[in-house]
């Protein structure tokens, strides 16, 4: 490596794969496991964490060294590549970290992932999806114990193909035998060897071996005291996508604007195909391992999706908000039948397909977060600002001057001169929805002055909801005490 070469990879600061120590410690042989877990990355020693050589001189060990004291603490071994490099007028040390092909890594019986610019020590769970990632399986891979082709409903399967040949996504011959097909595809293996993906995509009754694969849905009014409807969606999960959806339109409104033209307009008070790619995505991807349902609450100002298991062991919602990030779903053969049917689009476009329903309806972008073993996403109403998108009067939508904001109740910000409550709101959504957005982009979002934006985010640091990591220059924003 070439210091031209190690100055850019310190200068994008992107921590999820770059680790800056000052010297050589225990912490570098975690972070050598957590790399090789996910996509590899750098350690590199004698630089601090602001990316500038470090003050103190570094003792060199051999490079074989390093490449040892980590190899032989690892199971299986981590390949390390060890070399000198020229860095500010300094030495350094570089260690180059390679993914390794069988997964996971462990140090001293305990496995790494990186998350963000930390490491996470991986559940059993997380474990598990690793190594059936490694082997090229996946979780609803496995076989479902007692399972037999007669609990599969074979009219089920030729509506899929039928859809699948309709999709021009498979190429299904009109005569072609149901059970045959799903040999093919690796979703069953003989007639008692049943994938659980076939179970739940198929079966006549998949909840009588998954209860937990319902979708508990529920409106509520008096954030949540008091229960106005409530719906479980059951069978095939596929089905349950459009029932779950058809409850939700049945508790929220539709709008009728008057444009002139010879139809009105309907706005629905939510993006319609933002909640079914949501709902989809959650029946596709959720934890099937884990005991609970998909539930969806439908609240005066908002809908929450909350899904049973987190992000992938190898996925950060800052990748999962980027538009080019790598597809990774849990349950890969559900996924691709899914994808089949047309009822997901490419993998890995979730995301940008619900922000963009929500722009076409006047809606704010959802919150997505990913903790305490479930991934929320929170549909909020619209607000003023949002409405304006569609170059329509929000009052047209009963959208007054009143903002629809949901706040945490620990959060309180104070206002000032230079600001109020609509500026400090947005300040603190561009923050959270583009943690690497510049004080120039700000300043042309808020319309704020550059003194303006800098004063509210120097009190917003001082109110603890928002924090910079890394330096100012390749570092990012992270909100921390803020929940719309």
């Amino acid at each position: 490596m070439t210091a031209e070469e190690l100055e850019k990879i310190v200068a994008r600061h992107e921590m999820l794969c770059l680790e800056l120590k000052e010297s050589f410690n225990v912490e570098c042989i975690e972070t050598a496991c957590a790399f090789t877990n996910a996509q590899g990355g750098f350690i590199v020693i004698g630089v601090d964490n602001y990316g500038n050589p470090s003050k103190h001189q570094l003792r060199f060990e051999g490079l074989r060294d390093y490449e040892n004291k980590i190899s032989t603490a690892t199971e299986p071994s981590v390949a390390v590549d060890a070399e000198k490099v020229e860095f500010r007028g300094r030495e350094v040390v570089v260690l180059k970290i390679v993914e390794n092909p069988l997964k996971p890594v462990a140090y001293k019986g305990r496995c790494f992932v990186r998350k963000g610019s930390v490491n996470h020590q991986m559940t059993p769970v997380e474990i598990a999806e690793c190594h059936l990632k490694s082997t090229g399986s996946s979780m609803d891979a496995v076989f479902v114990p007692d399972a037999t082709r007669d609990d599969l409903d074979m009219d089920v399967v030729r509506k899929y193909m039928r859809k699948a040949v309709m999709e021009n996504r498979r190429a299904f011959a009109a005569d072609e035998d149901p059970w045959r097909a799903l040999v093919k595809l690796g979703l069953v293996k003989s007639e008692t060897e049943i994938t659980r993906a076939a179970y739940l995509l198929f079966a006549r009754n998949p909840q009588q071996r998954f209860s937990q694969a319902v979708i508990h849905a529920g409106a509520f009014k008096a954030e949540g005291a008091v229960i106005l409807d409530s719906h479980d969606s059951r069978g095939n999960i596929q089905d349950q996508v459009e029932d779950a959806l058809a409850f939700i339109q049945r508790n929220i409104r539709c709008a009728i604007v008057v444009t002139g033209k010879a139809e009105h307009d309907r706005y629905w008070e939510y993006p319609i195909e933002g909640l079914r790619e949501a709902l989809a995505n959650a029946v596709c991807h959720r934890d099937y391992g884990l005991p609970n349902n998909i539930q969806v609450k439908i609240l005066e100002d908002r809908i929450v999706i909350m899904n049973p298991g987190q992000l992938p062991f190898d996925m950060s919602l800052e990748q999962l908000e980027d538009p080019d990030h790598p597809s990774r779903p849990r349950n890969k053969l559900i996924a691709q039948v899914f994808y089949d049917m047309h009822v997901i689009e490419q993998y890995g476009s979730g995301i940008r397909r619900i922000n963009s329903d929500c722009d076409m309806n006047g809606s704010p972008y959802p919150v997505l977060k990913s903790e305490n073993g479930e991934f929320i996403i929170k549909f909020l109403a619209r607000t003023k600002e949002s409405a304006s998108k569609l170059g329509i009067d929000p009052a047209k939508f009963g959208v007054l001057d009143k903002e629809n904001v949901a706040t945490s109740p620990k959060t309180s910000l104070k206002t000032s001169p230079k600001t109020g409550p609509k500026g400090r709101f947005k300040i603190l959504e561009l923050l959270r929805e583009r943690p690497k957005i510049t004080i120039a982009d700000l300043v042309e979002e808020t319309r704020l002055s550059r003194n303006g934006v800098k004063w509210n985010i120097d009190k917003l640091k001082e109110e603890g909801l928002v924090r910079r990591v890394g330096p100012a220059k390749g570092g990012h924003w992270e909100v921390v005490g803020f929940e719309p």
